[in-house]
């Protein structure tokens, strides 16, 4: 590798990340890469040096929007994409739904939910698709809960999801029509009527009213927690089955042994690769060693989950997939402040998916080699079009 390197790295077929990552420890703890803006970067690639990144106010997101994001996009992630005290301010304003509790008075719902998916998929007989007839429409059903929006009324935006999630599948003017017409939409949820005051919306609304957000935040807001609770889990939960069905072994482990999910999620997270570009941008803001090098205000850095969850000297044995792994630190929620507001929820709507399949569905396999499978492409997320299964 070169200081010309392009990064994010080509896009590869597989549920793990690019091989490209394998040669970085080779190189050094700062590894100079070149993003496909043009713009120089260090890639962060240690845990500790990305733990540092994500909670050393000398790093800050703000300034990088202009790195491998377009505005629209950077305003879409009204959480990932800012730093305190705004960021702060806004996050403390919807944590109320994502958080520990609120997962777990919804696991029994997610659970007759994933129940009900997969009662209908045995009816219907396979083959089956198991990302459009239960990925999903499980994660379509927990977002409408959280949002108080009916089921059809998301399903009508996961167009609009697809087009704003685009790097280079669609095109720019794709991209920000797509991004208009959510806003139009929120704007019309965010105006009401509001049947619960103290869900999602309504707290909004009220926030609004309160002069704590402007009108433009809160929608940005609410339409980039909806992107993100939806792309994430169910390509995820694609990657999670793909990923089991390697080593039937590991299916009968957690078949066996149920009690092991919450640890065997952990496991996958860390395993797989999820984000296709790689990480949010940082600049320097003032002087500050990292990875044992001093590094100048405005200096950009990249700090690579895909990377840390490889660490050798945190997780012993990295490239094998330990459903048991005792102690697993992954960041692939993130870390810090920025880390992921939903990942209580992504923890347990896995946890029960998994479970599920494993109870209903002992005998489910792919109806495909996964050489065949069609991988998304110019995407911020990674993973397959379709998974066609049968049992």
């Amino acid at each position: 590798m070169s200081p010309a390197q392009l990064f994010p790295f080509p896009e590869h077929c597989g549920a793990e990340p690019a091989p490209e990552f394998r040669t970085l420890a080779r190189l050094g703890r700062l590894v100079p890469v070149t993003l496909r803006s043009g713009v120089s970067a260090l890639l962060v690639h240690r845990h500790e040096d990305v733990c540092q990144v994500l909670t050393d106010p000398a790093f800050a997101r703000s300034p990088a929007a202009r790195f491998g994001l377009s505005a629209r996009s950077a305003e879409s992630l009204a959480l990932n994409s800012v730093d305190p005290p705004d960021h702060t301010r806004r996050r403390r304003l919807v944590s109320h739904a994502f958080t520990g509790q609120q997962a777990a008075r919804l696991r029994p719902e997610v659970t007759r939910l994933a129940e009900e998916l997969l009662s209908g998929m045995l009816e219907r007989g396979g083959p089956a698709d198991l990302l459009a007839d239960f990925a999903v429409p499980l994660t379509v059903g927990v977002i409408s809960r959280i949002f108080g929006l009916a089921e059809s009324a998301v399903r009508r935006l996961l167009p609009l999801v697809e087009r704003m999630m685009s790097t280079t599948a669609f095109s720019r003017a794709e991209v920000e029509s797509a991004h208009r017409a959510m806003f139009e939409e929120f704007e019309n949820f965010l105006a009401g009527p509001h049947e619960d005051p103290d869900g999602l919306f309504g707290r909004l609304a009220r926030a609004c009213a309160d002069e704590q957000l402007t009108p433009n935040e809160a929608v940005h807001l609410a339409y980039g927690l909806l992107i993100a609770a939806h792309e994430t889990t169910a390509n995820q939960l694609g990657l999670c089955f793909l990923l089991l069905q390697r080593d039937r072994s590991l299916l009968e482990q957690l078949r066996t042994r149920p009690e092991l999910l919450p640890t065997a999620v952990a496991e996958l997270l860390r395993f797989t690769s999820l984000n296709a570009t790689g990480g949010v941008p940082h600049v320097v803001q003032r002087p500050v060693r990292l990875g044992g090098s001093l590094l100048e205000p405005g200096i950009v850095v990249l700090p690579v989950t895909d990377g840390a969850n490889r660490d050798p000297d945190v997780f012993p044995e990295p490239d094998s997939l330990r459903l048991d792994r005792p102690a697993n630190p992954h960041m692939s929620f993130g870390h810090g402040r920025h880390r992921c507001l939903g990942a209580p929820l992504a923890q347990m709507e896995l946890e029960v998916a998994l479970g599920a399949l494993l109870r209903l569905l002992p005998g489910l396999k792919p109806a495909l080699p996964e050489e065949e499978l069609e991988w998304r492409t110019g995407m911020y997320i990674r993973g397959v079009r379709r998974l066609p299964v049968s049992w």
